[in-house]
């Protein structure tokens, strides 16, 4: 297997000390914007406060990017105080140690049903979301492996369709940091689905996107940031 020694596990905005820059932030709490695909986004979300800043490096996803502009959105993401997350669905192990590599990223989110298989096989310096779905009636239908994970993250059966679920009947497991919810998300309903279900996290993708379903909204993204740091606190 390709072997990475280069990464690092650099540590998360979520100390205490990184709490007292953003007083509303409870320093256990994540608030992770995915399908970033530019710096502008980038630099958008990581100034509204959000921690956690997701690339999606599947070439068949809508919002793929390359890992040359992963890079570049890591670098910004770190400069103000988020930590880059690469999200992948059915790479193997050495595929997801490769663009890690290229793209200068320490965490990686397993989607499908070909990334979480490669979990096995992936070097402990390489933090891992482990991606689980739930059905519409908030059952986990995803089994968790023996391998610790630093997240799971809880999400539709459709990921990525902005599909909400029923928040209330989560019983998700845990990773060493916690969990995520993701699925249906917007400024709208955000403070409220962390009143539902007390995730540790919530991620969010389409709910801020423009017209396009691309490029986020300026005005979403800062309403769901604020929300999301005013319910955690």
């Amino acid at each position: 297997m390709l072997q990475i020694p280069f990464l690092r596990a650099r540590p998360l905005t979520v100390s205490v000390a990184s709490s007292a820059s953003n007083p509303q932030m409870h320093p256990k709490s994540y608030v992770k914007v995915c399908g970033v695909t530019n710096v502008e986004d980038a630099l958008l979300a990581a100034s509204s406060g959000a921690n956690l800043i997701g690339m999606i490096l599947w070439p068949k996803a809508k919002r793929s990017i390359h890992p040359v502009t992963a890079k570049e959105i890591a670098k910004v993401a770190r400069e103000h105080g988020a930590s880059p997350v690469a999200v992948f669905v059915d790479e193997d192990a050495d595929t997801i140690c490769k663009v890690c590599e290229d793209s200068d990223v320490d965490i990686a989110q397993l989607h499908g049903d070909g990334a979480r298989s490669a979990l096995t096989d992936l070097p402990s310096s390489l933090r891992t979301v482990y991606v689980m779905h739930a059905d519409k009636a908030g059952i986990v239908q995803t089994v968790l492996p023996q391998i610790p994970v630093d997240w799971v993250l809880v999400d539709s059966l459709q990921g990525g369709s902005g599909e909400r679920f029923d928040w209330s009947s989560l019983n998700p497991p845990l990773g060493r940091n916690g969990w995520l919810l993701a699925g249906g998300l917007t400024p709208e309903n955000v403070a409220e689905a962390i009143a539902t279900a007390h995730p540790t996290g919530v991620d969010v993708s389409s709910g801020v996107c423009g017209l396009d379903g691309l490029k986020k909204d300026v005005g979403k993204v800062q309403q769901y940031v604020a929300e999301a740091k005013g319910a955690f606190h």
